[in-house]
């Protein structure tokens, strides 16, 4: 493939030679390909008009220059394009010697007489081996798919596309053509044809300049190494003459700005030079590597496997899974096709068997769609009160979670507590008692449920929740933080002032077991594993600390960059050996009102901490009491003044590594 690419225009632009290009290019490409022992030489360029005078170039020379070149080569094939019929034209083409030999054998069954808009000018025409039409006719979608390989000239004779009067001129000898109910026979070979007696294109693989289908070089290269052969011909060129031998060379255009690029199937991968549409039907003729369609009797045969087949696996499958089946039967398409195109070239229509199977699905879905819907009444009556709405259109989505069992993922739970509820019980008669406890619940649960979480269970004052799961959550961790923040602050504005009562919460990431547990008669869907554990065991150690909100390490380090936390301590928890390092969650770094004043407690406390562990008591007892002086009851801080008075009179053993084992639950 020689291209006119953008190089090729750049580099004589350059030079002061703008396009159009004078026809002694033309003649220098077409002498170089003919010594270089091209088989072929393939011009995808109309040249109808007369070349013009320019600077130092006679417009008259230089066609005759490219005229004299194309007789001596005697094997180049050049371009037409045709539209509507036109009798004296079409006299005048048909007298050309290069169609002498294209004769059909009786009248075409399929085209419509065309007149040649651009033709050769005479002295091209009469001296070229072969004239082929360039135009080529997209789909309603505009994609270039199939061609006529012939076109009748007003009822004076056929002429063919250009790639056909390539392979025409290619069989050294003339042959006998004639249209038969199989395709076109020309000679021995039957060219298989559709029903509107189009040739269906066989395209092979992404097309363009770039790694393609067939080797492109860009015509101004030719042209160089041309002239410094003819200036030396033991000179080293870019394009030896060796690179043309014996192959079937098209000359044609690539860059854009001349109007050559056609839509085809695959002009996703890479846009196709008009030029490479003509090498691919080329090289389909030369090797026999014709499409043919999927004969009737197949055709009706799969399309009532399809329309029985759908119906009867939709019914015996879940709703849910029909779009499972429907792909699937797609699928069995899609592969039916690439194996008959991939092994035997055969073309399965795969859009109308894939609108068949649509209609097929349509009408089975729309069978069992009350079945399904009496399905998604049951399950929003049975879950609609107790979790969160996305969780119930999940379930409708998936029945199959309703299934006792479970998964591993990576989740975050949260535990909280009402402290001081003891004293509430105690102070109010049973009615308000539980009319309060409605109303707190209520409140904790529409929190978490505007944060996207799930209710576990309530435990008397206790709420479990976790995020992650069944809707998956990549910002679970944090979903969970701002759920505690807001529910502290919501508990504050509930609980009766003068009273100590407080919410405490544990919030722990890790991986745990989620999924229906229970009986077949009685299941929850919950959590478990040693992160739930955790979590229930930092709920509770808040009250050794002062803390109302204790985090894990893990939740910690997926937070840190939106919410204001300090370390409380490195902890082992009850039945666990190995320490893990807890965190208090204390602010929202975008909302909090308090935030510069606790961001600078959480510094000095930080120090505080540094001296703890580097066993500065005296330090550590001063950083923490100006923690207090911004904070008056701050319990983490005044646990750690505590600490360090007691290990001040009581030094820790030389091998202590500042972990703190909790003993109870």
């Amino acid at each position: 493939m020689v291209t006119i690419d953008e190089k090729s225009l750049s580099y004589f632009n350059q030079n002061g030679m703008y396009w159009p290009w004078p026809r002694e290019f033309y003649q220098i490409t077409t002498d170089y390909l003919k010594k270089s022992g091209a088989d072929l030489i393939v011009y995808d360029i109309l040249f109808d008009t007369p070349d013009f005078d320019r600077r130092n170039i006679s417009g008259t020379l230089s066609d005759k220059r490219f005229m004299q070149s194309l007789k001596r080569a005697n094997n180049s094939i050049l371009a037409f394009k045709s539209t509507a019929i036109q009798d004296s034209v079409a006299t005048a083409v048909t007298r050309y010697p290069s169609l002498k030999h294209h004769q059909i054998a009786h009248e075409a069954p399929y085209h419509q007489p065309h007149l040649l808009t651009s033709r050769p000018i005479n002295k091209f025409g009469n001296v070229a081996q072969g004239l082929g039409n360039t135009v080529m006719s997209g789909d309603e979608d505009g994609l270039i798919r199939s061609v006529h390989l012939f076109d009748s000239l007003a009822h004076k004779g056929f002429v063919p596309t250009l790639s056909m009067a390539a392979y025409l001129e290619l069989q050294n000898e003339e042959h006998k053509l004639a249209w038969t109910d199989k395709g076109l026979q020309v000679g021995n070979t039957n060219i298989p044809l559709q029903e509107n007696g189009d040739y269906l294109i066989n395209w092979y693989q992404k097309g363009g300049v770039q790694k393609g289908t067939f080797p492109y070089y860009s015509f101004h290269a030719i042209v160089q190494s041309a002239i410094k052969k003819m200036r030396d011909s033991t000179a080293t060129v870019s394009i030896p003459p060796s690179t043309f031998k014996d192959k079937i060379v098209i000359i044609g255009a690539s860059a854009a700005g001349l109007g050559d690029i056609k839509s085809t199937p695959m002009s996703s991968l890479e846009p196709f030079p008009g030029m490479e549409i003509q090498a691919t039907i080329l090289n389909n003729l030369i090797g026999d590597n014709f499409i043919t369609e999927l004969p009737f009797w197949l055709k009706v045969t799969f399309l009532l496997l399809l329309c029985s087949g759908i119906p009867f696996a939709i019914a015996y499958t879940r709703p849910t899974n029909g779009a499972a089946v429907i792909v699937s039967f797609l699928l069995i398409i899609l592969f039916t096709g690439l194996a008959l195109f991939s092994y035997n070239r055969i073309w399965f229509p795969t859009g109308m068997f894939f609108v068949m199977g649509v209609i097929a699905y349509s009408g089975s879905a729309a069978y069992k769609y009350f079945a399904e819907e009496k399905q998604k009444k049951k399950i929003r009556s049975a879950f609609g009160q107790y979790v969160q709405p996305e969780f119930v259109k999940q379930l409708i989505a998936q029945p199959n979670l309703l299934k006792l069992g479970g998964e591993k993922k990576y989740l975050t739970v949260m535990f909280s507590d009402l402290a001081g509820f003891t004293t509430i019980s105690e102070s109010k008669p049973p009615e308000e008692l539980v009319s309060f406890l409605n109303e707190y619940l209520g409140a904790m649960t529409n929190i978490i449920f505007e944060h996207s979480g799930t209710v576990d269970k309530y435990i008397g004052d206790a709420v479990m929740a976790f995020w992650g799961a069944p809707i998956s959550q990549k910002n679970h961790a944090e979903l969970a933080c701002r759920s505690t923040i807001q529910m502290l602050e919501k508990v504050n504005q509930m609980t009766p002032q003068n009273t100590d009562t407080h919410a405490r919460f544990g919030i722990a990431s890790g991986e745990m077991i989620v999924g229906n547990i229970g009986s077949y008669n009685r299941f929850n869907y919950t959590v478990l594993g040693d992160t739930v554990n955790l979590a229930a065991r930092m709920e509770a150690a808040n009250k050794n600390y002062g803390s109302r909100a204790m985090i894990s390490e893990h939740t910690y380090r997926q937070v840190k960059d939106k919410f204001l936390c300090r370390q409380l301590d490195m902890l082992v928890v009850k039945g666990k050996t190995k320490p893990v390092k807890v965190y208090e969650l204390m602010a929202d770094k975008e909302s909090s009102k308090d935030f510069k004043k606790l961001e600078k407690a959480a510094q000095i406390y930080q120090k505080g901490l540094d001296s703890y562990y580097q066993r500065n008591w005296d330090d550590a007892i001063s950083t923490f009491q100006d923690v207090t002086e911004l904070l008056p009851d701050d319990g983490p801080s005044q646990l750690y003044i505590e600490r360090c008075q007691k290990f001040k009179n009581n030094p820790p053993a030389k091998d202590w590594d500042g972990v703190f084992h909790l003993k109870t639950k």
